[in-house]
């Protein structure tokens, strides 16, 4: 019997295969797609304290906030936003918090490449979800849910 763990980093490399496949004709490489997919999320997602949030968004984010999330090494990184700026895709502002570190925000460029990337992750997930019935379907989905929960549970503090 095949493991979760090892069906899951298959998953992974064939994803990573097939979204920089697909990215390849905007120029991007899947660490600047999965990026600035990390940020149109931020966009993207429903606003609970409104005003707040539309700060943030307008304020943009920086490196350290997005690598908490994506958790990359600090210097792939860096590699990675200085790519996406000079394609156009990110533009970059001291941070006026701290000057020591810069803040990034999707640029127009980015934001009409936001349905093509919508499009590419659609396609992997039926993909991923054909020949599986609904009923099955739903244990996956109720299963892979706890399985998140589980590996953040897992590395709390890490």
């Amino acid at each position: 019997m095949e493991s979760v763990g090892r069906n899951n980093m298959i998953i992974e490399k064939y994803f990573k295969l097939y979204f920089r496949n697909n990215l390849k004709q905007y120029g991007l490489n899947t660490a600047e797609g999965l990026i600035l997919l990390l940020m149109m999320e931020k966009v993207m997602k429903p606003l609970d304290n409104a005003l707040d949030e539309m700060h943030q968004l307008l304020m943009g984010q920086t490196q350290d906030q997005m690598n908490d999330e994506i958790h990359y090494d600090k210097a792939v990184m860096t590699r990675t936003m200085q790519s996406l700026e000079s394609k156009g895709y990110v533009a970059r502002r001291i941070n006026p918090a701290d000057r020591r570190s810069s803040i990034f925000s999707l640029t127009q460029k980015a934001i009409d490449l936001e349905l093509v990337l919508i499009d590419i992750l659609a396609r992997w997930n039926d993909g991923l979800q054909k020949g599986i019935d609904k009923e099955n379907l739903e244990i996956v989905k109720t299963a892979l849910t706890q399985m998140v929960n589980n590996a953040l549970e897992l590395t709390k503090g890490e």
